[in-house]
């Protein structure tokens, strides 16, 4: 019996309650209305109807000509569906006794127990000895996940899973990763304490092969996120699901804006960038670009500063700290006397001390895109892509820089991907996809990219509204978007065209968005 059929339906309707109820279900309501419509009719025993047409025509009120290919609205909204439900169970909803989940590539929810961390004397047996961590560099302990089918064959599945992940995060350069030995319980590669463990476990049932992670932050004791999904149970397509599956999972745990570096990051707000060490300070730097704010430019750049002194030969904070100093450039960031040839600096020598470095090459990248070495940009770039082509943690800003620099085609593609697949992507990616659309003369998709570009304290925002708004002739609200760009930037228009000009390299697209500012008010010299 599968778990679906174990579970009452009283209890996944109580679950859909709580969800649909609670503020850190942050959505639409029709996505509310997506959500209800698929849980009642799998829990009525009609999941086999739950196709593209049914759902667009039931839930968002298309007609009978419905064509998925011209309209992706079931698509896109399935999309934002599985993001919501991932933030709601990564807060309020991370003690409820089951999750409802859409698993990618169906409209069909699934409803299952959340896993339990084992607290008997065979798993205590199992916990590393000596626990230690310093509370900089983070340190992660993967574990192969439990199998739970009763089929020892599978024993295999629980190990590769546990060994790619362990990969998967030994990419991102800032955590450092340990492993069980696959050879005994107890074993590990390494003797070496770790801030956090990664548990998982594999069962089965009719649909599929059933995976659910756990992460533990061992300094509380306490799980600090979870993971389900389903994997085919096809073995022509166990190897690739496993790869995909473990590159999300290392994402969503330790990407730049992932699980554990929310949770460093909390731990670190109080001090001042002298007493931080070196990944609080690269901390820091993730903290300003999710917000964009003055005050944290300020703290992320004394925070780096400090720790290239202190760590000189770690070529992350160096080209961190070259990022930093382009963007003083790029954005007229006043106050400073920063040259876009010590930003270059930065980052070249960051590449320099580090040259596999996926992010590193990305940051040098982008200040080669503000030198205008736009060649030498896309050179760095697919260097980046080759070091890792499934890392699903920097698609988003390989993609962001494709786009930016002329590649139409596998810039959004990576972007619109990473979308899908990581809840945690950076927004900026949005940026991107405003020019591509803006190029297409596709203005209305160009607005909506405008709405969730979230940086409201960045003169980018008001700079894209007004500019679409323009060319589709909604002035007043135009207007308003200049006001709100003069705030931030009272010179703008004696320096509009070159700020645009140090991130759009195609002048028939800068010529537009400077008509478009002209359309609602703002002449730019």
């Amino acid at each position: 019996m599968s778990e679906e059929e174990v579970l009452s339906s009283d209890a996944v309707r109580a679950e859909l309650v709580r969800i649909l109820k609670s503020p850190d279900f942050d959505v639409t309501q029709r996505s509310k209305d997506f959500l209800r419509f698929v849980v009642e009719e799998t829990l009525s025993g009609r999941s086999h109807t739950l196709k593209g047409f049914t759902i667009a025509t039931q839930v968002f009120a298309r007609g009978k000509d419905f064509d998925p290919v011209l309209d992706p609205i079931v698509r896109i909204e399935a999309g934002k569906l599985r993001r919501a439900l991932e933030r709601y169970y990564l807060k309020s909803g991370s003690r409820d006794p089951l999750r409802i989940e859409i698993p990618k590539g169906t409209n069909v929810p699934t409803f299952h127990e959340k896993p339990r961390i084992e607290t008997d004397e065979k798993s205590r047996e199992k916990e590393p000895p000596g626990i230690s961590f310093n509370g900089s560099w983070p340190s992660v302990l993967v574990r192969p996940f439990e199998n739970m089918t009763e089929d020892p064959d599978e024993n295999y599945l629980g190990v590769g899973l546990a060994a790619e992940l362990a990969a998967q995060i030994s990419r991102f350069q800032e955590i450092s990763v340990l492993l069980y030995s696959p050879e005994g319980e107890g074993r590990r590669a390494s003797d070496r304490g770790a801030r956090f463990v990664i548990d998982g476990s594999i069962r089965k049932d009719k649909a599929g092969i059933k995976l659910a992670v756990i992460l533990i932050d061992t300094k509380r004791n306490t799980q600090i996120w979870s993971e389900s999904c389903c994997l085919n149970h096809e073995a022509a397509q166990l190897i690739k699901c496993q790869d995909n599956l473990a590159a999300e999972i290392a994402a969503k745990a330790a990407g730049e804006h992932g699980i554990i570096a929310r949770t460093m990051s909390r731990e670190s707000r109080g001090k001042t960038p002298t007493q931080l060490k070196t990944y609080e300070a690269v901390l820091r730097y993730y903290d300003y670009y999710l917000s964009r704010s003055h005050e944290k430019f300020l703290q992320a750049k004394l925070a780096l500063e400090h720790a290239v002194e202190r760590e000189p030969e770690c070529g992350l904070v160096w080209s961190m700290l070259g990022r930093l100093y382009g963007n003083i450039y790029s954005l007229e960031i006043p106050g400073f006397e920063i040259t876009l040839e010590k930003a270059l600096e930065h980052a070249r020598k960051g590449v320099q001390l580090n040259p596999d470095n996926q992010h590193s090459r990305c940051i040098l990248a982008q200040v080669l895109l503000f030198s205008n070495d736009i060649g030498t940009a896309r050179t760095e770039v697919k260097r980046a892509l080759a070091l890792n082509p499934n890392a699903l943690w920097m698609q988003g800003a390989i993609g962001y820089l494709m786009t930016l620099l002329g590649d139409w085609e596998r810039g959004p593609e990576l972007i619109k991907d990473v979308m899908d697949r990581n809840p945690y992507y950076g927004n900026y990616v949005h940026n991107a996809l405003w020019v591509d659309w803006f190029r297409q003369e596709d203005y209305e998709q160009a607005y909506l990219e405008t709405l969730n570009f979230g940086r409201p304290e960045f003169f980018w925002e008001p700079l894209m509204q007004a500019a679409v708004l323009g060319q589709m002739d909604r002035c007043e609200e135009g207007k308003r978007a200049v006001e709100k760009l003069l705030t931030f930037k009272p010179d703008f228009p004696s320096r509009g065209r070159i700020l645009i000009k140090h991130y759009i390299k195609f002048d028939e697209i800068v010529d537009r968005m400077i008509d478009g500012l002209g359309k609602v008010g703002l002449e730019i010299e």
